[in-house]
């Protein structure tokens, strides 16, 4: 058995070989109760494991409203096309600025 201190903000830190043996990391969720006078801490939940999109939600910032997969997908052709686009569109320019012939100051007299 460990014994731990408790801070001024209610923290305490579970030792290192107790981490280690049950796999607790930072990110990993613990429950914690109250049973017949003793704390008892139970992990919930470890790091990477039985992940799934709905733990991932909110991840990337987006405040917005449900959007389904098939909505996600028109979204993603869409902006790929355009996308498109502007790679052709500054693909031509480059190749049209390479194409040109260099200005005549450019060209030394022998």
């Amino acid at each position: 058995m460990s014994s731990v201190s408790v801070s001024s903000k209610g923290q305490m830190v579970i030792p290192k070989e107790v981490r280690q043996r049950l796999g607790i990391k930072s990110g990993s969720r613990l429950e914690i109760s109250e049973v017949g006078g003793e704390l008892r801490l139970k992990l919930t939940k470890r790091p990477g494991k039985n992940a799934s999109i709905e733990a991932g939600l909110g991840l990337a910032g987006y405040k917005g409203p449900p959007v389904s997969i098939e909505e996600m997908d028109r979204a993603i052709r869409e902006s790929a096309g355009e996308d498109d686009d502007r790679i052709r569109k500054g693909w031509n320019r480059t190749a049209a600025k390479w194409s040109r012939p260099a200005p005549k100051s450019a060209h030394r007299k022998p």
